[in-house]
This record gives structure tokens, C-alpha cells and sequence, in this order.
């Protein structure tokens, strides 16, 4: 009878490690899908310089490009970085210079290009900035291939 009780006892005991272990799983997979970046729509916006000739893989990645740090350090990047023309500080200008460019398969920026202007001034400090950010994790396909992404980023400038 004993020996019954004991062997009872081992099979519930792998069964609760084996459930602990899959909803272990089952967490990290919901994390993991909660860190997805969702890029705004550039709806309605007019195309102020840049060209996308021979760019028509972006339109595969199941997987967005990500910056290191997520949008949190995106957001501490640019803090960080954009200075402040002087010139339109003077004047008051503000506003939101929003940009498109191209993560690579490598995860390096290209093709950076202006599609909503603010202030000239604005839309070179903005360009200037994400010019010399660091390497992006590239965006991949349902395959985990590596593919080309075009990102579409809100660079807001305003005084305080």
C-alpha cells in the first residue's frame, strides 16, 4: 500500500513540474508578444526628399525591426541627442518632423527621408540625429529570415 502512495505521490509530482514548465512557456511567449512595435501610418503625408528605388521587400517582415532598448530607448536616444536649432528657438517654431527610412538586413539605417516638414532647420537636426543612431535588430520574415523594413519614426521638437 505504501509503495502505491509513494508511486502516486512521483507521477503527481512530474505533473505539476510539467504544467509549471508549459505555463513558464506560455508567459514568456505572451511577453514576447507584447514588445512588438507598431509604427504609425504615414496616411497624407507629402514626400519632401528621399528615394525607395529597388526597396520592395520591407512589405515581408512578420517581425518589425526593433531598436536596442525597445521604444524606450529610442525615446532616450533622441532626448539625448537633438539639439535644439537655435534659429527656430528664436522663433518659436515647433512642431513634429516625421521620417521614413529603411532598416537593412544588417540592421543599419539608410535611405532617411523628410515626409512631414516642420521647419527646414527642424527636419535637418531630425535627419542629422537619426543618421547617427546605433544598428537597429533587424526585422524578419515568418521564415526568421533578416529583410529590409521601412520604419516610420516621429520626431516631436518642442519648446517648454
Amino acid at each position: 500500500m505504501k509503495r502505491y502512495i509513494l508511486i502516486l505521490l512521483a507521477i503527481a509530482v512530474c505533473v505539476a513540474g510539467f504544467n509549471a514548465d508549459a505555463k513558464k512557456k506560455r508567459r514568456s511567449h505572451k511577453r514576447a508578444a507584447k514588445k512588438t512595435i507598431v509604427q504609425p501610418e504615414p496616411k497624407g503625408y507629402e514626400s519632401v526628399e528621399g528615394d525607395y528605388e529597388g526597396v520592395m521587400e520591407y512589405d515581408k517582415a512578420k517581425y518589425p525591426p526593433e531598436y536596442p532598448g525597445g521604444n524606450e530607448g529610442l525615446m532616450k536616444y533622441l532626448s539625448k541627442n537633438i539639439k535644439y536649432p537655435k534659429s527656430t528657438q528664436k522663433n518659436g517654431v515647433q512642431g513634429t518632423v516625421v521620417l521614413q527610412f529603411i532598416v537593412e538586413k544588417s540592421g543599419a539605417i539608410s535611405n532617411v527621408k523628410v515626409l512631414k516638414s516642420v521647419d527646414k532647420a527642424l527636419d535637418n537636426e531630425a535627419v542629422r540625429v537619426v543618421k547617427a543612431m546605433k544598428h537597429f535588430i533587424p526585422g524578419y520574415n515568418e521564415d526568421h529570415a533578416a529583410v529590409r523594413v521601412l520604419y516610420t519614426l516621429p520626431v516631436n521638437f518642442k519648446l517648454e
